[in-house]
């Protein structure tokens, strides 16, 4: 392997020459993201922060391949069919491209949406003062509201703090305009996890229970402070906080991109069931994402008290869950026989797994049949000459090492696409994922694989 790059100022001539490294020798070029992009300094930038979400893309990856004219120039559409809460889409919004982000996510989509969309910042405002108004209003009234329903929601929540978000999804759910609704809805959906009893630390729902740690234990004292800020029970005061810090990071995002009139658009949907309505074929010139891994993240359960108090789940989360790739949950009956992919390299590995673990097995085998639609669908949506960039991380499945982005290369060179570049990029220190069970482990490398649809050979 080549050198590490650090501190490159021409992104042009930097990834046209590691490129033609690349096609020498076909080894994955080293290089440190951080230090190539040391104009982002600060990570809450523009409205990035306005909501936290599991495993989000570091920043200066799409910064990097959307500030060079190889892959895309200003005017361009740029795709991200697993958006996430929008980091592609704010990054390709600054650079001057048109953005379509694409989640399964209710969630999700949402952030993305109040993320990139641009909104009358005076009207934000304002309604912030009203809200205020009408809460003080309320506080001498003895209505009961609205609550949803919730799994085990006293298990989560105090029924102070239930008679609170109540109160505040009310007054939200009275405000007409759609976009200023996502802005405080977003900002509600802060609050239904920062005042539930679940861990911080932890992504998906888990009860924090400071008697784990002994006593002077740092991860006691941390529980212990978070359980007393619930019990102060300021979520009102907080919601307000929010909705400020939120207005603010929109306003840095708008002055940014006041200039720019380009189209920016999310669908709450699946990628490899899109209809031709809504993406034309032929018709992105960029493809930027990162995918979810195998069994990495529970992007639905960690979503879930958001999920539910805004309503956003038609009141079935397995059927969410199903849509996701990367799921955990199948049933016996599924996984008890060997499933081949019908790649030989791959097949090997998987029967390995199988024999140590089925279900193992079988979501691995699911995670990439399902990876190879999503290629077969980008093929299509691609223009002649685009390119999709890849993200995506190595881990370990059954004790087995998996190499996830040697299988992807080997699956998207089959559907048609030629491999331009792979770069390494070591993510040790960015806490990207934790160990999950016996069988899966920590993913300490991200790769990042250019592809293009080379119509020279297709």
């Amino acid at each position: 392997m080549n050198k590490q790059y650090v501190g490159i100022t021409s992104f042009d001539s930097f990834l046209l020459d590691l490129m033609n490294n690349y096609k020498k020798d076909q080894e994955p070029q080293i290089v440190n993201f951080r230090e190539l992009v040391p104009q982002i300094t600060n990570m809450d930038r523009y409205s990035h922060f306005i909501h936290a979400y599991p495993a989000k893309l570091l920043q200066q990856i799409p910064y990097l391949f959307l500030n060079t004219s190889i892959f895309s120039k200003e005017g361009d559409t740029i795709l991200d069919p697993f958006c996430g809460t929008g980091t592609v889409l704010l990054e390709a919004s600054i650079a001057n491209r048109n953005a379509i982000g694409v989640d399964v996510n209710p969630l999700a989509a949402l952030i993305a949406r109040t993320k990139i969309f641009k909104q009358d910042i005076k009207n934000l405002e304002n309604k912030v003062s009203e809200i205020k108004e009408l809460f003080n209003l309320y506080q001498s009234s003895k209505c009961k509201y609205f609550i949803p329903m919730i799994s085990n929601i006293e298990h989560w929540y105090d029924k102070k703090t239930i008679r609170k978000l109540s109160k505040i999804k009310h007054l939200i759910e009275n405000i007409e305009d759609s976009q200023i609704k996502d802005f405080f809805n977003v900002v509600f959906s802060i609050c239904c996890r920062k005042f539930s009893y679940s861990d911080p630390r932890i992504s998906v729902p888990v009860k924090i229970n400071e008697e784990r740690f002994p006593e002077g234990h740092s991860l006691r004292e941390a529980s212990s402070k978070h359980l007393k800020f619930i019990k102060i029970n300021k979520v009102f005061e907080f919601f307000i906080e929010q909705a400020n810090k939120n207005i603010d990071r929109l306003r840095n995002y708008q002055n940014i991109t006041m200039l720019n009139d380009n189209k920016l658009v999310v669908y709450n949907t699946d990628i490899k069931e899109i209809d031709s309505n809504l993406i034309e074929n032929n018709s992105v010139q960029l493809i930027l994402t990162s995918p979810p891994y195998v069994s990495a993240q529970k992007y639905i359960r960690a979503s879930s008290l958001s999920l539910q108090w805004l309503e956003l789940h038609n009141n079935n989360l397995a059927s969410l869950d199903k849509k996701s790739i990367g799921r955990e949950y199948f049933s016996p009956n599924e996984y008890k026989q060997f499933h081949k992919t019908g790649f030989k390299t791959i097949d090997a590995i998987l029967f390995k797994i199988f024999e140590k673990n089925k279900l193992r097995a079988y979501i691995t085998y699911t995670y990439l049949i399902e990876m190879q639609k999503t290629f077969q669908k980008s093929f299509t949506i691609l223009k002649e000459n685009g390119y999709f960039i890849m993200v995506i991380g190595n881990n370990t499945i059954a004790g087995y090492e998996f190499m996830t982005y040697e299988y992807l290369i080997e699956i998207a060179e089959k559907v048609g696409f030629s491999t331009e570049l792979v770069l390494i990029d070591d993510i040790k220190s960015r806490g990207l994922m934790t160990k999950r069970n016996k069988t899966a482990s920590v993913i300490s490398r991200e790769y990042i694989v250019v592809f293009k649809k080379d119509t020279n050979e297709n």
